[in-house]
């Protein structure tokens, strides 16, 4: 594009030159034309550019991390004036995005019909993002302008954490089989019927579900609500961490799949939920049924400052002075930041008989010294913990 200018300024000169020292009207007529040609080449880079009608649109507006979807994108030229090619620029590469978006070239010409591109993309992480078109650049047929078109309209995906069973994630095991509470089918309400499953060796014949059975021509028993007072709590530390982007989109990640899988398997085994949050945010779940809406919540938590939500050990504080001295209460923290005073009211609870258990998130970092000295004495307490790296 540098050459094209360098040429048609020495061009322009010549001419103007040559029209002055001879006084030609034949020169003058050429001055003319090459005076206005950048003008009119110009015009018709402004109407290819301005002149393109875009729409974008994702096959889904909420996917599930991991999974590889599609976006489209359709351009329509408005006008008969459109001439040239348009280089396409899309949202710029993000480490949470796998994408095949790369810089298009499309030809657009008068009366053009719509025609779609398809960008294949998939999201490694929970959260929400934007993909799209970036900008539109044209350069005029004479190669002496590039004109570029910022788009505002993006589009937004949320990506929900995956659906991993809890069995597969051994440390989270392991701290739930610690948990004193009691799901044995003698405490099952047998007239309350929460849902229906496929028939398992070890199901009683009484759970048989006979009219399914009958209609489905397979065995299939009922799921009785649990009468038993054995909620668990699950404490989820939605603080923001001060750390680099990348870290913190993982950290978070990995928390809420921990949550969700500990969520989901509580409601499996018929034992009540309690979501913790925020500030003082609550949300319970009694049967597998209330599993999605407390999975869409959590895909939709937000890590925000302290001033925005209460230290983890006051939230703590708060639900063990709001529950009843004569019950013992089940809580799993999930948290990545530990500090002495959780430690202690975790100590306290404990001395008092009540069931505290720690899932600690190690930064990909940078260990956080502190909240590893209090890991130490979690686990020399022989209180029960686990460190998830």
């Amino acid at each position: 594009m540098k050459r094209n200018r360098v040429l048609y300024g020495l061009l322009l000169g010549s001419v103007t030159i040559a029209a002055i020292a001879y006084g030609d009207p034949f020169m003058f007529m050429t001055l003319y034309a090459l005076v206005s040609m950048p003008v009119i080449s110009l015009i018709f880079a402004l109407f290819t550019l301005y002149g393109l009608g875009i729409t974008q649109k994702a096959e889904k507006s909420i996917v599930t991390k991991g999974d590889s979807n599609r976006y489209f994108i359709t351009f329509r030229n408005r006008t008969p004036a459109g001439f040239g090619a348009v280089k396409c620029y899309f949202v710029g590469e993000h480490f949470a995005i796998q994408t095949d978006a790369e810089a298009k070239t499309i030809d657009v010409r008068p009366f053009m019909s719509p025609f779609s591109i398809t960008i294949n993309f998939m999201i490694k992480y929970r959260g929400r993002y934007q993909l799209g078109l970036d900008s539109l650049e044209v350069v005029d047929f004479l190669r002496l302008f590039r004109l570029r078109r910022k788009l505002s309209t993006r589009l937004n995906i949320l990506a929900y954490p995956q659906l991993t069973s809890l069995e597969y994630l051994g440390v989270a095991m392991h701290l739930m089989s610690k948990a004193p509470a009691n799901i044995s089918l003698a405490q099952e309400d047998n007239t309350e019927i929460t849902d229906v499953r496929h028939y398992l060796p070890s199901d009683p014949i009484k759970k048989v579900h006979w009219k399914l059975t009958a209609k489905r021509g397979e065995w299939i028993v009922k799921n009785y609500q649990s009468s038993a007072l054995n909620t668990m709590t699950v404490m989820l530390d939605s603080n923001k961490i001060l750390l680099p982007y990348k870290t913190s989109v993982m950290l978070e990640d990995k928390m809420i799949e921990y949550a969700v899988s500990v969520v989901q398997y509580c409601l499996r085994s018929q034992m009540p939920v309690e979501l913790l949050f925020g500030r003082n945010i609550r949300e319970r779940g009694q049967h597998i049924g209330d599993f999605e809406s407390l999975y869409d919540i959590l895909a939709n938590v937000s890590f925000e400052s302290n001033e925005a939500n209460d230290p983890i050990h006051e939230d703590l504080n708060r639900f063990l002075n709001e529950s009843s001295r004569h019950v013992s209460v089940n809580v799993i923290i999930l948290t990545a930041v530990l500090d002495t005073t959780l430690y202690e009211r975790i100590l306290n609870a404990f001395r008092i008989g009540h069931f505290i258990a720690v899932m600690y998130f190690q930064s990909g970092g940078t260990p956080d010294k502190a909240s590893e000295r209090v890991f130490a004495k979690l686990e020399g307490s022989g209180l029960p913990c686990a460190k998830i790296v």
